[in-house]
């Protein structure tokens, strides 16, 4: 039987790990932040930790960054998953909390995405924000201007001030991954149990996908630059560094999530902190850059409620040869129905002087597949 204080320990892990996503629900969150109340408005907030918490109620006027950071987050992960058997279901519409993906919590390539897009969404928005004057502690950066231009006289201008954003993030998002994991015995010895070591790697996986998102984002800026002079002559030139459109970060993440290394968490004798390993030694050690998991992911096409995977029955998929929605991948040989639509549209248009212009009214089909 196991002791009050283990069985307090696992429940602690256990409602950790299902909370380090659960703040993705501040997207759909309708409430004002009100600054003058920061206690009242952060208390109406969904899925937040304890530590999150305290970050909202001393730094509400960076909520509504980090609130339009997790709407971005997952709209972004629905466009780049929206052909795949896991669609990036997330968040109910009904009750606008994170459904419990209990594969998201299994240190799955899923869930090194929505860590590494989310942790990126965040300090994407910040770094936005403090460039549009939206924050009163933060700005352009102008850490890298230098007027000691070769040739024509150069200056730069503002910055987005990534190393802010990056800041907002680690305190925000990693706040819901960082937990007491060492269990000390009854002679007060340090140590780590299997359980135990299981939950800290899980942690230390969603730490490193999080500083993962973040480098891709730091890694994006472009040098833009505008020219001034008579017939543009470029006398002076003004720079900055800028930010790519979210769209083009959410592509680098989802390549490094084609590429996502496999590892396993191991603690040497002797050593406190487990480390991130390959789990196979044969292949290149990982980088920081890199998303890692430790769990295969499932095949998504049954729908199983309790482990969140919502199955792939009903929906649309195409006939086009190796497409990644092809009916065949995408029903997981079930099989598929055809619909047939007639809808009406204008065809035959005409421009008559002046000013008018006639159509035909004319029928289409559309013929749309679906999984049985």
């Amino acid at each position: 039987m196991l002791k009050p204080t283990k069985i307090l320990l696992f429940l602690t892990l256990s409602v950790s790990i299902v909370e380090s996503l659960s703040w993705l629900s501040l997207g759909l969150a309708s409430n004002r932040f009100d600054r003058d109340k920061p206690g009242t408005s952060c208390k109406s907030l969904k899925g937040l930790t304890r530590r999150q918490m305290r970050f909202c109620k001393k730094n509400i006027d960076l909520m509504e960054s980090v609130r339009t950071g997790a709407l971005a987050a997952h709209a972004e992960c629905q466009f780049q998953f929206h052909k795949r058997r896991w669609n990036c279901t997330l968040i109910d519409p009904m009750t606008h909390e994170v459904i419990p993906d209990v594969f998201l919590h299994e240190n799955t390539r899923e869930s090194a995405f929505v860590h590494a897009i989310s942790s990126a969404a965040v300090a994407y928005k910040v770094t936005r924000d403090c460039a549009r004057g939206v924050s009163e502690r933060c700005g352009c950066d102008y850490s890298k201007n230098d007027n000691s231009g070769k040739g024509a006289y150069m200056y730069q201008g503002c910055s987005d001030n990534v190393k802010f954003g990056i800041g907002v993030s680690k305190e925000f998002v990693d706040s819901a991954q960082r937990r007491v994991l060492v269990m000390k015995d009854d002679n007060g010895t340090s140590s780590l149990g299997p359980s135990q070591l299981s939950a800290d790697g899980m942690h230390m996986i969603n730490l490193h996908n999080n500083q993962a998102g973040r480098q891709v984002l730091e890694k994006s800026l472009k040098r833009e630059c505008k020219c001034h002079g008579m017939s543009g002559s470029c006398e002076m030139k003004t720079c900055w560094e800028s930010l790519p459109n979210f769209r083009d970060i959410g592509m680098a993440i989802k390549d490094k999530f084609d590429g996502a290394a496999e590892v396993k968490v191991v603690k040497d004798q002797g050593v406190e902190k487990p480390r991130i390993v390959m789990k196979n030694s044969q292949f290149k050690r990982h980088t920081n850059a890199d998303l890692v998991y430790m769990s295969p992911s499932p095949d998504f096409c049954e729908a199983d409620p309790l482990r969140g995977i919502m199955g792939t029955k009903g929906r649309q998929c195409t006939l086009a040869p190796n497409a990644i929605d092809d009916c065949s991948l995408l029903c997981c040989g079930r099989g598929y129905e055809k619909k047939v639509q007639i809808v009406e549209e204008k065809c035959n248009c005409k421009f008559i002087y002046c000013c008018e212009v006639k159509c035909q009214p004319c029928q289409k089909r559309i013929e749309k597949y679906f999984c049985l």
